[in-house]
């Protein structure tokens, strides 16, 4: 449901849908992640949440950046305050993707030095997606990953680097990307 539709297309729009689809907001706890000090009403438990940032760092270590993309344990949090509030609607039915404003945190948030304004809502999440997608670090990341898949175990320097550029050219067109490898 999010992958294939997205596997040949723009980057950006595989990272959106992976970003909402259930089974990434469940496994990776963000959709029990809330602002600090949100606390459920008590005719639901009455308990306190708070941020979570598993999602975060996976999308960052693993989708985007790289480990060595760039990123600081600082980023990792205001990445996590930026998808506050993603959520599951009615998890136990199986709904779908959901956000939640009461429980999104809707201060200012600086990642990787640029500043994404406080009262965003689920727009901040956009935003960092965006912002992750276009960073020069994905690029290589993705296409060594690509180059790793479909070349050699130990990709080419310099086949990664075209890819790389391709990557940035297209704004992040696999299917470009794949073409050029």
């Amino acid at each position: 449901q999010a992958l294939r539709p997205h596997a040949l297309g723009q980057f950006r729009d595989l990272v959106v849908a992976t970003a909402q689809h259930p089974a990434m907001l469940y496994y990776l706890d963000n959709w029990l992640s809330t602002r600090e000090g949100f606390t459920l009403s008590p005719a639901r438990g009455g308990r306190k949440l708070g941020l979570n940032e598993n999602y975060a760092r996976e999308l960052m270590e693993l989708h985007t950046l790289g480990v060595d993309g760039g990123y600081s344990q600082g980023d990792v949090v205001e990445v996590a305050r930026c998808f506050t509030g993603w959520t599951i609607d009615r998890p136990q039915q199986g709904g779908g993707f959901l956000f939640r404003p009461q429980t999104h945190d809707r201060g200012e948030k600086r990642v990787l030095g640029t500043v994404i304004p406080a009262g965003g809502g689920q727009e901040d999440g956009l935003a960092v997606i965006d912002l992750l997608v276009r960073h020069p670090s994905t690029a290589r990341f993705i296409s060594t990953k690509l180059v790793r898949r479909f070349v050699s175990d130990q990709p080419p320097p310099a086949l990664v680097e075209r890819a790389a550029r391709t990557f940035r050219a297209t704004d992040g067109d696999i299917r470009a990307v794949l073409v050029t490898i």
